[in-house]
């Protein structure tokens, strides 16, 4: 069973870095995704209508969560396990359920960040929401999770540093660009459009278009619920704690 004090605490080791390494951060959470809204925004004839707009802002937070739980997340666990950190951690002792929970307590609060950011230049920028603030915390919660856990899958079956790296890196941006996020389904070809709509991202941001309407994505966020203990669960089971 996980230790409230030894969860909290690993959040908080895990925090004190970011304050010395946000760079990397502000990249994935905010300076990417804004980018990317503003392309998407840019190529678009007709972006000035709602529709698309909500589209581009839920594609670019979905980008943000997706670069923070496994590209930039995903990196921190790559470190702690090849760099001896995760070997300190294991001879606290430290259970490893209260390792993992601290980190996603710390992914969490990331993409809160992240997503309270782009909201915000979005708003700047002109785009008006009618924001659901729950069904979007829903959201973005279970995304975190499902996401998380591929990061933990990667991270502790990953054979060097550099195989991880480039895996975590890969599936940051590859889940966002081969999900129909940033463009409609109808613009994919068929086959691949049957797998793409089964990716957690494509769901989630179904489900954040929907938060920014006002509305709940039942369907979307029990699917992403499901996904998360699936890929949480594999990754505990999978994680070599105590390796040599």
């Amino acid at each position: 069973m996980p230790s409230l004090r030894d969860t909290i605490s690993v959040f908080r080791i895990h925090l004190a870095r970011l304050r010395a390494e946000g760079g990397p951060f502000l990249l994935a959470a905010l300076v990417f995704p804004t980018a990317m809204y503003l392309f998407a925004n840019a190529i678009r004839g007709d972006a000035a209508e709602e529709q698309n707009r909500f589209r581009f802002l839920a594609g670019s937070i979905v980008f943000s969560l997706s670069l923070t739980a496994i590209s930039w997340l995903g990196y921190l666990l790559l470190e702690n396990r090849f760099a001896g950190r995760l070997k300190l951690f294991a001879t606290l002792p430290l259970a490893p359920s209260s390792y993992v929970f601290g980190i996603l307590i710390f992914g969490v609060a990331q993409s809160i960040l992240g997503s309270s950011a782009l909201l915000i230049v979005a708003r700047l920028l002109g785009a008006r929401t009618q924001l659901g603030v729950l069904p979007l915390t829903a959201t973005i919660l279970l995304t975190m999770l499902c996401l998380s856990g591929i990061s933990v899958i990667i991270a502790t079956r990953a054979r060097s540093f550099s195989e991880g790296s480039l895996l975590t890196d890969s599936l940051g941006a590859g889940l966002v660009f081969l999900a129909p996020v940033y463009y409609s389904p109808e613009a994919m070809p068929p086959a691949l459009r049957m797998v793409s709509e089964w990716l957690p991202t494509a769901r989630a941001a179904h489900a954040v278009q929907a938060a920014l309407a006002g509305n709940y994505a039942t369907k979307d966020l029990a699917i992403l619920g499901a996904m998360a203990i699936v890929s949480l669960s594999l990754g505990f089971k999978l994680m070599r704690f105590r390796e040599n």
